[in-house]
C-alpha cells in the first residue's frame, strides 16, 4: 500500500513540474546577457530570485527591482517598485525625451513593447516614447 501511495505522490510531482507555467532557476541559469545587464545597471544588489517559464525570465533582486527578460535575454520590463531605474538603461534618444519632459522626476518602471518605450515616473506620468525618442504620449496613472 505505501508503494501505491509513493507512486502516486510522485507521479503527482512529476505532473506538477511538467504543467507548471514558472520553475525556479539558479541566477547562473539566466542567459549571459540578462547577467551582464543586471551586473552593469544593478552593481552591488543580489538576485533574491530567478524563475522561467516558456516565454520569458523573470528576475526579483535584493533592493525591491523586478525584471522581465526575454528567452534571449534581453530585458522587456524593468518595475523600480518605487526605486529610481537608472536612466542609462534607455537608448540615448528616448532618456534625453524623459529628461526634458519631466526634468526633477526618475524612472520607476520601464517597458519595451516593439519599437516603444513605456516609461512611468515617479510623478505617476507615463511616457509613450519611440526608439528616435519622439514622444509620442503621455498620461497621469493613479
Amino acid at each position: 500500500m505505501k508503494k501505491i501511495f509513493a507512486s502516486l505522490f510522485l507521479l503527482f510531482l512529476l505532473s506538477a513540474l511538467l504543467f507548471s507555467d514558472d520553475i525556479y532557476i539558479s541566477p547562473e541559469q539566466l542567459p549571459q546577457n540578462a547577467l551582464s545587464f543586471i551586473q552593469k545597471y544593478f552593481p552591488n544588489v543580489s538576485i533574491l530570485y530567478a524563475e522561467m517559464d516558456k516565454k520569458k525570465y523573470e528576475v526579483q533582486l535584493s533592493n525591491g527591482v523586478e525584471i522581465e527578460f526575454f528567452r534571449n535575454g534581453d530585458f522587456k520590463e524593468i518595475d523600480g517598485n518605487y526605486v529610481a531605474i537608472p536612466f542609462e538603461i534607455l537608448p540615448e534618444p528616448v532618456a534625453n525625451t524623459v529628461r526634458r519632459t519631466y526634468p526633477n522626476t526618475v524612472i520607476t518602471k520601464i517597458e519595451k513593447k516593439w519599437n516603444i518605450y513605456e516609461v512611468k515616473l515617479n510623478n505617476m506620468m507615463e511616457l509613450y516614447i519611440d526608439a528616435n525618442g519622439q514622444l509620442l504620449g503621455q498620461k497621469f496613472d493613479d
